[in-house]
């Protein structure tokens, strides 16, 4: 496995969604079967930046017994699943705020992550904070408030755009872009489906874990879309 302790500014982290039996049987033999988050240079980035893959293992929560915010993901360096390089796993869950452990290959607390829901009816964001071990604290909140503000001013023109969608129209599309930030200064952002880091950081699995965290809390609208 090729892994980098650091990230370059300008770095692209794309997640491939599992695939369907279909799409797995014209794959060669030992296919991974989930999510790969996979790791690259963006058009801006400099050359040095290496390419690689994790290969995410999703346990499915329990609904009848686990909250909707719980998750429990590994990260693994090989689609064999020799050598793990983070698990992330749930602390506490309940009434739209969750809180996440992320723990190195040894067991060692990276970081604490904490989610609280958004939510329409308070008019709040949905919003991260993530506390780095004996590092700062990365804040993130899904759209700008100038976004949402016109999408709240716009609100009787997405319910009629409602009604048309069993005609062919389209679901109303909320500020979906997400950005990570520390000190004032953007660290990594979210949108179009893809993460991009704005700025370098010393810990690569930093953004992986924010990265996954992220992706395994999709909207109702739909795999394209992350609160």
């Amino acid at each position: 496995m090729t892994y980098v302790t650091g990230v370059a500014a300008g770095t692209r982290i794309n997640v491939r969604m599992q695939l369907g039996e279909r799409e797995l049987k014209k794959q060669p033999p030992g296919t991974w079967p989930g999510p790969v988050l996979a790791w690259g240079p963006g058009g801006d980035a400099s050359a040095q930046v290496p390419r690689y893959e994790l290969f995410v293992e999703d346990v499915k929560r329990d609904k009848r017994t686990q909250d909707r915010d719980w998750r429990h993901l590994t990260l693994w360096g090989d689609p064999h699943r020799q050598a793990w390089v983070m698990v992330i796993d749930t602390e506490s869950a309940e009434s739209g705020t969750a809180v996440y452990r992320v723990l190195g290959s040894q067991g060692e607390l990276l970081a604490r992550v904490t989610r609280r829901r958004g939510s329409i009816f308070r008019f709040a964001r949905t919003s991260w904070r993530v506390e780095v071990s004996g590092g700062p604290v990365l804040l993130g909140r899904k759209g700008h408030l100038a976004g949402w503000f016109l999408w709240w001013l716009f609100s009787p023109v997405w319910a009629v755009m409602l009604v048309l969608i069993p005609l062919g129209g389209e679901f109303p599309r909320m500020p979906l872009t997400t950005r990570w930030g520390c000190d004032g200064q953007e660290v990594m952002h979210f949108d179009e489906g893809s993460y991009r880091a704005v700025s370098g950081w010393p810990d690569a699995r930093l953004v992986h874990a924010v990265t996954m965290l992220h992706w395994a809390h999709p909207t109702v609208l739909g795999d394209w879309s992350r609160p």
